[in-house]
């Protein structure tokens, strides 16, 4: 396929990189199809953390196939990410492994004509980038973000993930006391926005946003001057309230819960 014209083909693939730099360093477990697809097992018990992330926008079944097999039999939960519907035979390939609950996420972004955002400032909330030593702390608090067990996310304390050039993790504190986190994943002109957490006593103030429009800044600072994020429906309006728009969409295809 000719993708001189996908114009979104170099954020998707700059989001199955991220993952595929993540699995590098925690598992070693990544491999790459002949037409892009990613491979990437991260380790942690969350299907979407292990997954084929194909960035055509027409995938491939027999690659997401191949990429699949290589991997059987799964010993962890895993998915199948596909930019808009899935073909008949992605699906054939998706049920073949039980795999038939499909999740809709927006592909936001926030394009560079939008320009550097103003600092937020909210309450006394703090935002900074944690170091390696830190991050056992950062693992716990994006699990409180998700109302999940701790267990689910211990990936994130991993201190190999500090050795990812262009990654960085990020505590939301007030008065010291983490209650939200961020991700940012910087490669080339874009910053891609992951992992954006608020914990539940602390919700509904503003810190989601101010989280975010920081993670944006920090883009801009290391050159990086557009911004994507997968949103749940839930957070669309809030991205979109601070300049993302509604791209695309991408299907995660997991094995009902």
């Amino acid at each position: 396929m000719n993708h001189t014209n996908d114009s979104l083909r170099a954020v998707v693939s700059a989001y199955a990189a991220t993952f595929e730099e993540v699995a590098a360093v925690t598992t070693g477990r990544t491999r790459r199809g002949p037409q892009g697809a990613v491979l990437a097992i991260s380790g942690a018990p969350i299907a979407s953390l292990n997954a084929v992330i194909s960035p055509s926008l027409e995938s491939s079944g027999d690659e997401i196939a191949a990429l699949a097999a290589s991997e059987s039999p799964w010993e962890l939960p895993w998915s199948i990410h596909v930019r808009g519907v899935p073909s008949p035979h992605v699906r054939e390939v998706a049920a073949r492994y039980g795999l038939s609950r499909f999740e809709r996420q927006p592909l936001m972004v926030r394009r560079p004509d939008q320009g550097l955002p103003t600092e937020v400032a909210v309450d006394a909330l703090r935002v900074r980038a944690v170091p390696v030593d830190e991050l056992d702390l950062y693992a716990r608090t994006v699990a409180e973000g998700f109302e999940a067990p701790h267990e689910l996310f211990r990936a994130f304390a991993n201190p190999s993930l500090g050795k990812i050039d262009g990654v960085s993790f990020y505590l939301a504190e007030l008065d010291g006391l983490a209650v939200g986190t961020g991700m940012t994943a910087v490669s080339g002109d874009l910053t891609g926005i992951f992992n954006i957490t608020t914990l539940p006593g602390h919700r509904r103030r503003g810190y989601g946003r101010a989280v975010t429009m920081e993670m944006v800044r920090a883009g801009f600072a290391a050159g990086a001057t557009t911004a994507y994020l997968y949103a749940s429906k839930m957070g669309e309006p809030v991205y979109e309230s601070v300049g993302f728009r509604t791209e695309e969409y991408l299907t995660v295809i997991t094995a009902p819960s």
